[in-house]
């Protein structure tokens, strides 16, 4: 190419080839450079071209002189012709098919714009200068640099190259002159000195050896600095590749190699398994200045795949070529080796700002960005298509991580045994991990770490193994993830286990060699130590280590796999030898933990021997625990020789003590550690006996004396005497040692003294126990017995004993004893507190205290007429007590089920269960030896001198210390719930059925009290009339007695008794009646004795009588009583926790569990349980108490009768208030009360009661039975002497129940049919009775369905008007809003319309209307009925609110009924009547006619219905009547659905001849209107085009429907075909009126109208609309069109940005007029001089997007300002000041404290001299010259000076400015106030200078920067005060680049300031000034 036009400063002469790019070149350069940051990626890039070029050094050099450039030298670099097209195309490259090279030369290139606008360059003999901008060369030129002899003719162009350029360069020079000016359309930026020397540091610092790792050629980067004025440059860095002559091969290795090899792929003679690999350790050094750094060394690996492999792969998948893309499966991994601990980057050739999640860097050939900076992938691109080239990069940087990487991974691994530098301990810090980094790293690398061990062979020594590498072909793997340090025993002992992290040990479990994998386990181990011991025992690795392998052996618990193993830790610091024999034990304490709880043994024998037997507790508290733990669990049955020690045998601790010896004196400690041997001999003797075997031999057992010697057990004595025995007496005896206790003691079972002595001495002591296992035996009982049952458990064995009276004594007093306690016991004295006390006035026979002794037995089990089982039930008393006691006769008696409280005898010494003593033997005074265990029972009449008459029982209650030791219960009970639980008992209920009882008391005694208080009483008060027949038994019901119980209860504390008479039946069987016996078994006999003989026997209770008020006196004297309420119980002479809700009582000899206190396991077990126990149950609760219970009922009938007699008003309620059954009585308690009502049936019983014949009882089959519902009917029977009886529906429904199951019974049901037949015998006329009881019998009748064809004749009918009718006439039934619907039909033909509901069902009963001849009122009758009241007509007038019919109720009437009558309707015959009403557009009534519908909107839906007023308008009729589903078809078709699509049908047929836009106009509809029927319209459309599709005159009255509004003021709306529609969205904006766009008032419109067919204009197009106009109209802007624009700046369209920035389009600040955009300022930067004509709107300017569109544009962007200085950090000053002094001075006084005196503008301020020293020193001077305290003048202005002092006084400094700042409201201008504020802070600056206050001058610096918008002049102003008030040039630093910057702004307001001046000399002068710093 020839150069046509070299440009207008090209040098003259010089000839050259045109050498520029083919495309918009700054425009491509800016887009480019917004994707390729700057800093030190500048630096890379020119690296990496360099690299390409295959150069092996790279120096930058950083020249300051002359021309402030960057120099980069390039030696032994040679540009290509190919690389010179590179440069010239953009985005492109000329290495896509150099396979060789990295980078896209051309793209990287261009980064070198961020800091110039024109580089050029010298190449072999070429020189080159690129002018993207054309400022010169038309975007660039080519030399020959030598044939041109371009040196010599223009060697002012080569000085900065500073070579020789008479001959060809071997290499290639870069020259970048930095950007100077702000003109550069490519960037703004302008790069200083500095910022590129920072640039060159940084990259030192954070890139540096990093840049060089996977480069294939550089080996050296230097950087060089030319300083100005020098002739050497100076060296800056450097970094080198100190080892290249060593390693250049392998770098080179694959680059050298890739071209052909790819030429082979593409030819297709490729070998298979082509790969390249090359791993060496790379030494780098970097040098700063003078300085070296020491050598980096790294392990670095570069990796070419199979590129057979890799075609074939995009072949298959993506039908591509690798060789198209330059995709080379080319990898590399490096590893800095002195820093294991770093973090690894990503890198393609060159790092990348992406940091892995592992130590290892990572190169790639990989799909980068086009800024290179991040990778290709797919969280940036998601939506890509699948052919898409971004998919295919994606898809290859997935296949080089999860395809090569992993490859190349695994030949490191298998590479570093052969680095020394590597310790095996480190090697995972080489592998790969998956860790928190980039999302790009983490999600290419989420599979790394598991492909590469897919890729792992089995025998690749990659894994550590403690003392060498391992595979996983010899290696085992510890999955557990066992602790370090026993790996590292495991290791050392020689065992090949493989150590991983938990990553990786999961990866392979789930790899390929799942399979092969060897798992390290305690088995391999122990097989591992098993044969090779000597690596392991005889000290060969520490004690600690074989106690570490010992724990790991132990842990899969194989525990019959430990013998031989000689590992157990012994106290004496050996090992013992693990066996199975079970020949000898070692013995393992309890653990810590275990321990806290036993004090006692914490200086236990563990501690004090170091035995053989012993394990060691000194060992690892975790290994002792699990020791302890196997031990205690029994070595899963293993026998295994460790237990625990608690299982140490006794023969063997008894030995231990043994070895001690017997002769000698034990010191102290030997007698501390014989004790402690001793309680753990105690300690397994007692679970021994807990766990129920034999007890240990204790022969040869020694016991330490208080003589300090050994002793044997059979002749030692424990002292339990205290001080009842002498010194003297002791002698005699062998004494244990003091220390040991009386626990020890017993659980030794060494005799004691008392024992000894009393055991002997006493012969009165008789042994009384009982002899089961009491306390497990007894607490099983009190399952059964709670402690309710207390009192019901005393008071039978009472009357079973005969005893009249009973009485419970509730003792709280708290006994005070002196301080020798006189007790049977020390252990009784915890007893002594608040008791129970059970009285009864009989004596215990020898029978009774025998039965105490045997539990489940008792001495009553032979005598059928005792209640109880005594020895069972007394039990119960232990829910209180552990140590019950009673007196009776001449008996004490003790029972101590614990044999833990009473002294203990014999020997071995054992306490016994129980004692009873004859405190009358004359040789033993109990109360004498023991007077505090008496005194308790003196206050209750016993003193032991004589019998006691009678048994008092004695139950001391539990204490929470005593609760605590029990076996048998730990509840306490205090004595407060005692006295409440016996306060709760009846008293009366429990003594029904008692044959001895006739009183029941409760006492109470307090401390104080002499005697008991009684609290309550009940008692029998008839007892002499009854006392037999109670008592009587008899064996059969005729004999038995029925009789009156009168009972009263008083309650002394509430002051209350109640009175109560009962009647009671009791007797029975005297065996089971032979046609029972066939329900028992064949053991029935060994039934009844096991059961005490029982007989079938019990007893009925009823109450007769109560009274809260009156006593048993006043309710006998009552005539009639008043029977109450009694909730029926079931008893066994004692009531029993079951209520059967009958009226009565029922009392039973039923076979019950020893509880007593319920039913066998429950009421259904009692009594339907398969078993004899339910059978007799259920035998005497049928057979038996029936009987009793109809006797009960007949006697009671009796007195009834007897008062009837006496008192003919009376009428007697017992049948009613006794019937058997209550309302909830169920089950077999219902059945027992059928039963009894079927005795009394059958039997004749007169029991039910009729008021017929003056009243009288008859029987059941004479009694015509009535519920009370039908009270009425059974009154009109009784009228007519009919006996009829009334009972509830239960009762009849016990009646029925009877008959059904089909025994013989005299009870039939009254039916209609036989009322019927009584009516027709004796109503022969119309009754008289009301019509309310007509109802009643009617509805009585007709329940009788049978009774249906036996009313004919019955003058039974009601009628409309008043009258009866007879069965058998017509009549229509209905309802009364029938009749009204024709007003002259005759009411005498309707039925009553006010039927009740009852009768109202059967008048509407088919059958029954059959029956009687009457008509149902239906649609039939309409049709007929309907001429009376409308005449047929199309349409009527019609007022629908008028009285007379037709009106709308009556419409609404007749329809109900024409739309239930489907089938009755004659569409044909009704449809010629005006039935239907239309509502609008007036109400008329309306003809049906299918073809013109009415369309239904209901009239509630109206207000919600916003289209109804338009439709009005529009003359759409309407109705609000609708048809339901089950109406005539033919009826629906003419009332039909306002929806959208109906209703323009109808606006068709309702237009005529009106076109439907005139029609619209004359119906005028509001703005309102159109709207909501456009809404209307809008809804459904989607269903209305889709039927305009298909019917093409239905799509156009669709379209022609005028609802569309227009942009128009005036609001008009036109049809769906005459307007224009603007895309979604776009804001719209006009400024002409006339115009036709539809308004879319959102996107629903848009939508609508776009699928009625409407063709949208697009944002361009209505652009080019607006910008006509402004350019052809010239309007003026707005704020709306300031808003429109915002729009179409926002949307970062360069089209768009284009077309505007040619057109004045771009309102100015004010708004006056559009300019262009590149006239105008960006203020951010500019806004200290305003100029509102040259800057954007607030809108635009404050708007950051649009912002950066219009600098796009060519908006004039200044550099941005510096930021001002900090303000000052407070120096403390105000703090330090006295505020009283700043009050005083704003008084402006004169007083003590104002000592200093200011001329300011002719007035005097005041201040403190104090003061003003302490802030300034200048003071000082000034008032030393000022001795006679004279004014001091001032000349600035005051409100400056008197800012001043308050600053000097400490005010903050926005306090003390408040006061001028709020004088700016004073001011018209706002420009005045600045230039007076600026003037005020300028004379602050002086003030602060001359009086050298230097905190406030920093201040006013301060706030002098921060005046924004100001004016030259004020400008000037500051300016001028610089040279000497600028202290610190700090105002200057600020004031100078910004006026630079500014210097077109400046210029125009001189212009303007010039222009309009009359004396030009002023601004000549700010001109001057100026320009100093322009």
């Amino acid at each position: 190419m020839t150069n046509t036009n070299t440009g207008p400063n090209a040098p003259k002469g010089a000839v050259g080839k045109e050498f520029r790019p083919r495309e918009p070149y700054t425009h491509r350069l800016r887009k480019i450079l917004e994707e390729y940051p700057d800093g030190s990626q500048i630096l890379r890039e020119i690296l990496q071209n360099s690299d390409d070029a295959k150069s092996t050094e790279q120096i930058f050099i950083l020249d300051h002189n002359t021309y402030p450039s960057n120099r980069l030298i390039n030696p032994h670099l040679d540009y290509e012709k190919r690389d010179f097209q590179s440069l010239l195309k953009l985005a492109d490259s000329e290495k896509h098919d150099q396979f060789d090279k990295i980078g896209v030369m051309g793209v990287g290139f261009n980064s070198i714009y961020h800091i110039t606008d024109s580089p050029s360059f010298i190449t072999g003999d070429k020189y080159v200068i690129l002018d993207p901008h054309e400022w010169y060369f038309r975007g660039g030129i080519q030399f020959d640099l030598v044939g041109g002899r371009l040196a010599e003719h223009y060697p002012d162009q080569f000085a900065p190259f500073r070579i020789p350029c008479d001959k060809k360069f071997e290499g290639t020079i870069f020259r970048y002159p930095l950007r100077n000016s702000s003109e550069s359309e490519i960037s703004k930026k302008i790069y200083k000195i500095d910022e590129i020397s920072e640039m060159f540091r940084k990259f030192y610092e954070n890139e540096s050896i990093n840049c060089l790792l996977f480069l294939k050629y550089i080996e050296c980067i230097s950087f060089y600095e030319l300083e100005k004025d020098a002739t050497e440059p100076k060296l800056l860095y450097k970094i080198q590749l100190d080892n290249a002559e060593d390693v250049r091969q392998e770098r080179r290795l694959i680059v050298e190699k890739i071209i052909p090899m790819m030429d082979s792929l593409t030819s297709g003679i490729l070998d298979e398994n082509q790969q390249l690999e090359a791993t060496y350790v790379a030494s780098f050094s970097r040098q700063k200045g003078v300085f070296k750094e020491p050598n980096s060394k790294w392990l670095i690996l570069n990796y070419l795949d199979d590129l057979l492999k890799t075609e074939a792969y995009f072949k298959d998948k993506f039908k591509k070529s690798i060789r198209e893309y330059k995709f080379i499966p080319n990898v590399g991994l490096a590893v800095p080796l002195e820093n294991l601990n770093a973090t690894g980057r990503l890198f393609c050739f060159l790092p990348l700002p992406i940091e892995m999640p592992f130590l290892v860097s990572v190169h790639g050939y990989f799909a980068v960005n086009t800024n290179r900076r991040s990778l290709w992938s797919s969280e940036e691109n998601e939506d890509l298509s699948l052919d898409s080239l971004a998919y295919l990069k994606i898809e290859w940087n997935k296949y080089l991580f999860e395809n090569v990487l992993p490859n190349a991974w695994v030949k490191l691994l298998r590479g570093l045994p052969k680095v020394l530098d590597i310790q095996l301990i480190e090697i995972y810090k080489f592998w790969p991990k998956i860790g928190s980094t980039s999302s790009i790293a983490s999600s290419f690398c989420k599979d790394l770490i598991k492909n590469v061990v897919e890729n792992l062979d089995i025998d690749d020594c990659v894994f550590y193994g403690f003392t060498n590498w391992l595979s996983l072909n010899n290696g085992y793997l510890n999955v557990r993830m066992l602790d370090d340090n026993l790996l590292k025993v495991i290791g050392n002992i020689g065992f090949p286990v493989i150590s991983a992290p938990p990553d990786i040990i999961r990866i392979l479990k789930e790899s390929k060699h799942k399979s092969s994998l060897k798992i390290l386990s305690p088995a391999i181990i122990r097989d591992y130590l098993n044969s090779n011991r000597a690596r392991w025992e005889d000290n060969a690795i520490s004690r600690q280590e074989v106690l570490q392998l010992f724990e790991y052996i132990l842990s899969d618990k194989k525990f019959n796999e430990l013998e031989g193993f000689k590992m157990i830790p012994l106290a004496n610091d050996t090992f013992g030898t693990l066996t199975l024999s079970g020949e000898s034990y070692v013995y393992i304490d309890k653990t810590i933990d275990e321990m806290k709880n036993y004090r006692n043994e914490r200086n236990s024998l563990i501690n004090q021997l170091n035995s053989d037997r012993l394990v060691d507790k000194k060992i690892n508290p975790g290994l002792y625990e699990i020791l302890y733990n196997y031990a205690k669990a029994g070595w899963d049955k293993c026998n295994l020789n460790i237990k625990i020690l608690d299982e140490i045998d006794v023969k063997d601790l008894i030995l231990i003590i043994s070895d001690i010896g017997e002769n000698r004196e034990l010191s102290m400690n030997e007698i501390n550690n014989v004790i402690e041997i001793l309680k753990r001999i105690a300690k397994i003797q007692n679970n021994t006996r807990i766990e129920g075997n034999d007890l240990k031999s204790l022969d040869g057992l020694l016991i330490p004396s208080t003589e300090n010697k050994l002793v044997s057990l059979d002749e030692i004595q424990f002292d339990d005497m205290g001080d009842k025995l002498s010194e003297e007496e002791r002698r005699d005896y062998k004494i244990s040692h003091r220390s040991i206790n009386i626990d020890l003691a017993e659980e030794l079972q060494m005799q004691t003294l008392k024992g000894t002595i009393y055991g002997i001495r006493e012969p009165c002591w008789e042994t009384y126990e009982q002899y089961e296992s009491l306390t497990t035996r007894i607490k099983n009982i009190l399952n059964d017995y709670s402690i309710n049952s207390l009192f019901k458990e005393f008071l039978q064995n009472a009357d079973d004993a005969g005893a009249a009276y009973f009485s419970i004594i509730v003792d709280e007093r708290k006994m005070v004893y002196s301080y020798k306690k006189s007790f049977f016991s020390e252990e009784m004295v915890g007893w002594q507190g608040p008791a129970i006390w059970i009285y009864n006035s009989a004596e215990f026979t020898d029978e009774d205290f025998e039965s105490l002794l045997k539990l489940g037995i008792g001495s009553k089990s032979q005598d059928d007429e005792k209640i109880g089982k005594f020895g069972i039930g007394f039990n119960c008393a232990f829910n209180f007590t552990d140590l019950p006691s009673f007196v009776s006769g001449k008996y004490i008696s003790f029972l101590d089920p614990h044999e833990k409280f009473l002294p203990a005898q014999g020997k071995p010494p054992r306490k016994r269960r129980g004692i009873r003593i004859n405190f009358k033997e004359k040789n033993w005074n109990f109360k004498r030896r023991f007077p505090d265990q008496c005194r308790p029972y003196e206050a209750l009449g016993c003193d032991f001198s004589e019998e006691f008459k009678g048994t008092l029982f004695r139950l001391p209650l539990r204490t929470d210390e005593l609760a605590r030791q029990s076996k048998i219960s730990q509840r306490v009970y205090k004595i407060s719930d005692v006295r409440s639980l016996f306060n709760r008992v009846d008293g009366i209920k429990e003594m029904l059925f008692l044959r001895y009882i006739e009183s029941c008391s409760l006492y109470r005694m307090t401390d104080g009290d002499r005697k008991p208080q009684l609290m309550w009483v009940a008692k029998i008060d008839n007892i002499n009339d009854c006392r037999d027949d109670r008592r009587k038994v008899v064996n059969s019901i005729d004999d038995a007695p029925t009789y009156q119980l009168d009972i009263e209860r008083k309650d002394y504390m509430q002051d209350k008794q109640v009175s109560e008479i009962w009647a009671i039946c009791t007797g029975g069987h005297d065996e089971i009646e032979s046609e029972f016996d066939e329900n028992f078994s064949e053991d029935f006999e060994k039934f009844l004795k096991e059961k005490r003989l029982i007989k079938p026997r019990g007893g009925v209770a009823s109450l007769r009588a109560r009274s809260d008020e009156k006593s048993l006196d006043e309710l006998r004297d009552e005539l009639i009583p008043n029977p109450p309420e009694l909730k029926g119980e079931a008893y066994s002479y004692l009531p029993l926790s079951i209520n059967t809700n009958l009226g009565v009582h029922l009392n039973g000899n039923f076979s019950l569990p020893s509880g007593r206190n319920g039913i066998p396991q429950s009421e259904k077990d009692f009594l339907q349980a398969d078993c004899d126990d339910a059978k007799w149950n259920k035998y005497v609760l049928h057979n038996v108490l029936p009987d009793l219970h109809v006797k009960l009922l007949d006697y009671i009938i009796e007195l009834e009768k007897e008062k009837h007699e006496q008192e003919t008003d009376y009428v007697p309620h017992s049948i009613y208030n006794l019937w058997p059954i209550k309302n909830l009585t169920t089950g077999l308690y219902k059945e027992y009360g059928l039963n009894v009502i079927r005795k009394l049936g059958c039997e004749g019983y007169e029991i039910f009661w009729t008021k017929s014949a003056g009243g009288q009882f008859i029987s059941l089959e004479d009694s015509k039975i009535f519920g009370t519902k039908e009270t009425v009917v059974a009154d009109i029977l009784v009228g007519l002497e009919v006996p009829a009886v009334k009972l509830d529906e239960n009762q009849i429904e016990h009646l029925n129940e009877i008959v059904k199951f089909g025994d013989p019974f005299p009870y039939v049901p009254v039916t209609g049919e036989s009322v019927c037949d009584n009516l027709r015998a004796v109503m022969h006329s119309i009754p008289t009775f009301t019509r309310e009881s007509m109802f009643k019998l009617l509805d009585f009748i007709l329940q009788d369905r049978s009774s249906f064809g036996i009313l004919t004749g019955l003058p039974l009918v009601p009628l409309s008007d008043g009258s009866i009718g007879n069965f058998g006439e017509i009549y229509y039934v209905g309802k009364q809003e029938h009749l009204d619907l024709f007003p002259n039909t005759g009411s005498s033909k309707f039925i009553f319309t006010e039927l009740p509901r009852n009768l109202e069902k059967f008048f509407y009963d088919s059958d029954f209307c059959a029956y009687t001849n009457i008509k149902k009122f239906d649609a039939s009758a309409i049709s007929i009925l309907l001429p009376s009241v409308l005449k047929p007509a199309k349409e009527l007038k019609w007022d629908p609110d008028r009285e007379t019919l037709p009106n709308k109720s009556w419409l609404e009437k007749i329809w109900s009924i024409l739309n239930e009558g489907l089938e009755d309707t004659d569409f044909k015959r009704l449809s010629v009547y005006p039935l239907l009403p239309m509502i609008q557009p007036s109400n008329m009534l309306i003809r049906p006619e299918a073809n013109n519908p009415l369309l239904y909107i209901h009239e509630s839906v109206h207000a919600l219905f916003p289209s109804f007023p338009a439709l009005i308008k529009l003359k759409v009729r309407i109705t609000n009547m609708s048809f339901p589903t089950s109406a005539h078809e033919d009826f629906k078709k003419c009332v039909i659905e306002c929806n959208s699509e109906n209703v323009i049908d109808s606006l068709e047929r309702i237009r005529s001849n009106n076109s439907m836009k005139r029609w619209f106009e004359k119906c005028k509809l509001s703005s309102e209107e159109y709207e909501n029927f456009r809404a209307f319209i809008k809804k459904d459309l989607a269903t209305l085009i889709a039927r305009g599709k298909s019917q093409a005159k239905f799509m156009n009255v669709l379209k022609s429907l005028p609802i569309w509004p227009l942009r128009s003021p005036k609001n008009k709306f036109i049809d769906a075909t005459s307007g224009k529609l603007l895309t979604n969205k776009i804001p719209f904006f006009s400024f002409d009126e006339k115009i036709d766009f539809y308004r879319c008032d959102n996107e629903s419109d848009f939508y609508a109208l776009n699928g009625l067919g409407v063709t949208s204009i697009n944002e361009f197009e209505y652009l080019e609309i607006i910008v006509t106009y402004i350019t052809t109209e010239f309007p003026s802007p707005s704020q709306d069109y300031v808003d429109f624009l915002k729009y179409f700046l926002s949307l970062g369209n360069q089209e768009v940005e284009d077309y505007l920035k040619r057109f004045p389009v771009i309102p100015n600040e004010s708004l006056t007029k559009f300019v262009k955009v590149n006239t105008l300022y960006d203020k951010s930067v500019c806004s200290i001089l305003a100029n509102a004509d040259k800057f954007l709107p607030s809108d635009l300017q404050d708007n950051s997007v649009c912002l950066e569109a219009l600098k796009r544009m060519g908006l004039i962007c200044l550099p941005p300002l510096p930021p001002p200085p900090p303000p000052p950090i407070s120096n403390g000053h105000r703090e330090v000041l006295l505020n009283s002094l700043l009050e005083q001075l704003t008084m402006k006084s004169d007083n003590g404290y104002h000592d200093a005196i200011f001329a300011v503008d002719g007035e005097m301020i005041h201040a403190n001299r104090y003061v003003l020293l302490a802030a300034s020193k200048k003071f000082k001077d000034i008032f030393r010259d000022n001795t006679d305290n004279r004014p001091i003048e001032v000349n600035f202005r005051q409100d400056s000076f008197c800012v001043f002092l308050k600053l000097l006084y400490g005010q903050p400094f926005k306090d003390a400015i408040n006061p001028i700042l709020c004088t700016a409201d004073n001011y018209e201008k706002k420009q005045d106030f600045k230039t007076y504020y600026v003037s005020f802070l300028i004379d602050l600056l002086k003030l602060t200078v001359s009086y050298e206050v230097e905190p406030v001058r920093i201040e006013v610096e301060y706030s002098i920067i921060e005046c924004q918008c100001i004016s030259v002049h004020n400008l000037c102003k500051i300016l001028g005060c610089l040279e000497r008030y600028d202290k610190d040039q700090r105002l200057g630093n600020f004031y100078k680049p910004l006026i630079k910057s500014s210097k077109i702004l400046i210029d125009e307001q001189l212009l303007e300031l010039r222009d309009n001046a009359v004396d030009k000399s002023e601004i000549l002068q700010m001109e001057n000034m100026l320009e100093q710093f322009m």
